[in-house]
């Protein structure tokens, strides 16, 4: 577990608050969907992994704010969960949300090893409806993993590329995208 938690540290996205200067809430919750395809990938192909990813999460369970101590998934949550706090960084947009409930739900149930598909998909459904400015790959992205099961291997492993294609072209990549680089 100890390799798990400095091999996250040492591939933080944003490790200070300053390098979000000037970006838009709307560029973040791109993000943070990204971040969840991607989570819900692992879930489905490595329940541990994701698990461990979960309860480190779960360990700040106000989602206060922003903490160069949680991964970047945590820091995307509490970014455009409370971007009022962060509106001097932040172009913020209060259509912008997050079901707040349900994603404790789901990230409760993946830290215990525990994970329903459907559910979380119906999460991210939600948070597609919010999130009004998503590339039309994501939510294409979106109702491929939300069937995994029924995907085919060469169908799993082109999602998978189509996923981490959209996460490089920031030119940042978190953890998630080394995990689901091993997955191919």
């Amino acid at each position: 577990m100890m390799d798990f938690l400095q091999e996250i540290n040492e591939s933080r996205m944003y490790r200070k608050l300053g390098q979000l200067e000037g970006r838009s809430v709307h560029y973040v919750a791109e993000q943070l969907f990204e971040h969840l395809l991607a989570l819900q990938i692992l879930c489905n192909e490595d329940r541990s992994l994701a698990s461990g990813y979960a309860t480190w999460i779960m360990k700040q369970t106000q989602f206060d704010g922003f903490r160069n101590s949680q991964p970047d998934l945590y820091n995307l949550i509490v970014l455009v969960l409370r971007q009022d706090q962060y509106n001097h960084v932040l172009e913020t947009d209060p259509a912008i949300g997050i079901p707040e409930l349900r994603l404790r739900r789901n990230l409760r149930e993946i830290a215990r090893g525990d994970f329903n598909n459907n559910d979380f998909s119906y999460m991210m459904l939600m948070m597609q409806r919010r999130f009004d400015q998503l590339p039309g790959l994501l939510v294409q992205l979106r109702r491929q993993v939300s069937d995994w099961k029924n995907l085919s291997p060469g169908d799993r492993k082109t999602a998978i590329r189509r996923l981490l294609n959209q996460m490089r072209t920031r030119g940042m990549q978190s953890d998630f995208y080394r995990h689901l680089s091993q997955l191919l």
